[in-house]
C-alpha cells in the first residue's frame, strides 16, 4: 500500500513561509512527466536516417578529401558558406559525373563547418544496396529537423512539443513535413534563439540517389527553393549530385538562376597531381602495414596508376582497396594486374568518362576464382533484383543480409561470406552481415551490359531463373503470411509472403537486358 504523504488527511492549514521536504516515494507523476519530455524528438529520430548523417558510424570511414586534394572546390564552398565569396546566392549546387569526388568534398566541407559551428545538418543519400537504407526521401526533412534540434535547444523544445501533440507530423507528405517540422517551429523562435540558427548550412549529398524517380528530386528542390524565395527558413542550402536531366532542369530555370550558385566538377586530368599525392600516401601505408621494401612500387608505377585513373578519384580509391585487401604475398601480383591494364585499354572508348573504370571493374570480376564466380554472380543478381524493384521497409533491411541471401541461393553462410570476400575492393559486409557497395558506379556497371558485358547481372538471369524460382517456391509454400529462417548468426530472418511474391514476379517477368 502506498505510503501517506507529508500532509495526508490534513485540512484548514495556514502555512507562513514554509520549508518542506517530502521524502515519500510517490514520484510516479514526476517520472511520467520527465519520461514524456523529448518524446517528440525520439519519434522524430525514428523517422530519420541517422546512418546517413555526416558523422554516422555506419559511414565510417566516410569518403573525404585527402589533405592537399580538391582544395580549390573546398575553399570556394567554405567561402560561400561564410559570406566571403562574391557569390551571395542562398543555394549552391555542385554537380558532376560519378566518381569525381562530390561526396568526399561534401563530407570534408561538413566536417569543417561543424568544427566552426556553422553546420546545421548534413545528409548523405545513397542507393547502394545494403541493410542501412539511405535513399528514402520521406526521411529527408525529419533528418534535417532532428539535427538542427540538437544544435538549438529552443528549436528542439518547440519541435518536441509539436510532435508530442501530433506524432503524425513525421508521416505527412514532404511538403507538409517541411512546413510542420521546419518552417512553423522556426517562426516561433524568439529573436535571440533565431539568431543561433541564422545562416547555418544544410548539406544534402547524393540528391540523385534518393527516391524512385526524378520527380522526387524536383519536388525537394522546389520545396526548398520556395522557402528560400519566401524567406521562411534562415539557412544556406548546399546540394551535391550528378547532373541528371530533371535535376539540371530544376536548377537552371529562370527563377532558380538568381537563387543558386553552380559549381561544376569535371572529369579532368588537371587533378593528376592530387591523385598522385593520394595514391603515393595510400600505397606507402600499405607498404608499411605489410612490411614491404621501398622498391615494391616505383614512381613510374604510380604514374601509370594515375594515368589509368583518368581524373577519377573513385578509380584511385578502388586501386588502394584492391591492392590492400590481399595478404602481403599477393599484393605485388594485384598491383601488377592493374598496371597491365595500361596495355589493355588501347581499344576502349576513351571518350566515355568511365571507360577506364569499367576496364578496372572488369579486371576485378575476372580475378574472381572461376569456382566461385557463379556464386558471386548469383549473390549480386539477387541483391540487385531486390533493390531494382524497390523492396523497401523492414523486409528490405533483412533481404540484403547474408543469411537470407545464402538460404535463397543454396549456400551456407560461410560460403556466402567467402564468396563476397573475393570482391573486397568494391563491397564489404557490415557488422550485421549486410552487403554494402563502396560506390554506386559498380552497381551501375553491373546493370549496364554495354559496360559490363559478360558480367552484366542480367546476362546470367536465364541460367539462374529456374533454380531461384524453385527455392522461392519452396520457402513460399512452407510459409503462412511470411516465413522465418533460423540461422546461426541471425536467428529470426523474416520475409513476408508479399515480398516473396514480388521477387518471384521479378524473376519471371524480367528478361536479360
Amino acid at each position: 500500500m502506498p505510503s501517506a504523504g507529508l500532509l495526508h488527511g490534513a485540512h484548514d492549514l495556514v502555512l507562513n513561509n514554509p520549508h518542506l521536504n517530502d521524502n515519500s516515494t510517490n514520484v510516479s507523476v514526476h517520472h511520467t512527466i520527465a519520461g514524456r519530455k523529448r518524446l517528440g524528438l525520439k519519434i522524430l529520430l525514428r523517422a530519420s536516417i541517422p546512418d546517413a548523417f555526416y558523422d554516422s558510424s555506419a559511414r565510417d570511414p566516410p569518403p573525404s578529401c585527402h589533405p592537399g586534394t580538391r582544395h580549390k572546390f573546398i575553399d570556394k564552398i567554405i567561402r560561400w558558406c561564410f559570406g566571403t565569396s562574391r557569390h551571395t546566392e542562398p543555394m549552391l549546387w555542385m554537380h558532376g559525373p560519378a566518381g569525381v569526388g562530390k561526396s568526399a568534398i561534401a563530407q570534408t566541407c561538413s566536417e569543417r563547418l561543424a568544427e566552426r559551428g556553422k553546420l546545421g545538418a548534413a545528409l548523405f543519400f545513397s542507393r547502394s544496396v545494403g541493410p542501412n537504407k539511405r535513399d528514402d526521401p520521406r526521411c529527408l526533412f525529419p533528418s534535417l529537423a532532428y539535427q538542427i534540434a540538437t544544435k538549438s535547444k529552443p528549436f528542439g523544445d518547440i519541435l518536441d512539443k509539436r510532435i508530442r501533440d501530433d506524432p503524425t507530423l513525421v508521416k505527412k507528405s514532404m511538403r507538409e513535413q517541411f512546413q510542420e517540422l521546419l518552417v512553423k517551429p522556426l517562426s516561433r523562435l524568439r529573436s535571440g534563439a533565431a539568431g543561433v540558427v541564422e545562416g547555418l548550412v544544410i548539406v544534402i549529398d547524393g540528391l540523385d540517389e534518393c527516391g524512385k524517380g526524378p520527380g522526387t528530386h524536383c519536388d525537394i528542390i522546389k520545396i526548398i527553393a520556395t522557402s528560400v524565395r519566401n524567406r521562411t527558413t534562415p539557412f544556406l542550402w548546399a546540394f551535391f549530385s550528378r547532373p541528371e536531366t530533371r535535376i539540371t532542369g530544376s536548377f537552371t530555370t529562370n527563377g532558380m538562376r538568381s537563387l543558386s550558385y553552380h559549381l561544376k566538377i569535371r572529369v579532368s586530368r588537371k587533378i593528376d597531381n592530387e591523385i598522385t599525392l593520394y595514391l603515393t600516401n595510400g600505397l606507402r601505408k600499405i607498404q608499411r602495414r605489410n612490411g614491404l621494401p621501398d622498391s615494391w612500387v616505383s614512381k613510374r608505377d604510380i604514374g601509370v596508376l594515375v594515368n589509368l585513373s583518368g581524373g577519377l578519384f573513385v578509380y584511385a580509391a578502388t586501386v588502394l582497396r584492391f591492392v590492400g585487401s590481399h595478404e602481403s604475398l599477393g599484393l605485388v601480383d594485384q598491383l601488377r594486374a592493374i598496371l597491365m591494364l595500361a596495355s589493355d585499354n588501347r581499344g576502349t572508348d576513351s571518350a566515355h568518362p568511365l571507360s577506364e573504370l569499367d576496364l578496372f571493374y572488369t579486371l576485378i570480376m575476372r580475378r574472381v576464382p572461376p569456382g566461385i564466380l557463379p556464386r558471386i554472380l548469383a549473390i549480386l543478381l539477387f541483391v540487385t533484383l531486390i533493390k531494382r524493384d524497390e523492396l523497401v521497409g523492414e523486409s528490405h533491411f533483412k533481404l540484403t543480409l547474408i543469411p537470407w541471401i545464402a538460404k535463397m541461393i543454396g549456400l551456407s553462410e560461410p560460403q556466402c561470406r567467402n564468396a563476397c570476400g573475393s570482391l573486397q575492393s568494391v563491397l564489404k559486409l557490415d557488422s550485421s552481415l549486410g552487403i554494402k557497395f563502396y560506390h554506386t558506379s559498380f552497381v551501375d556497371f553491373l546493370l549496364d551490359p554495354s559496360r559490363s558485358g559478360e558480367f552484366c547481372i542480367f546476362s546470367r538471369l536465364d541460367s539462374l531463373r529456374l533454380e531461384l524460382l524453385q527455392r522461392l517456391n519452396y520457402v513460399h509454400s512452407h510459409s503462412t503470411g511470411g516465413s522465418t529462417i533460423a540461422t546461426s548468426s541471425s536467428p529470426n530472418v523474416h520475409y513476408p509472403t508479399k515480398v516473396l511474391q514480388r521477387i518471384q514476379f521479378t524473376l519471371i517477368s524480367h528478361g536479360p537486358f
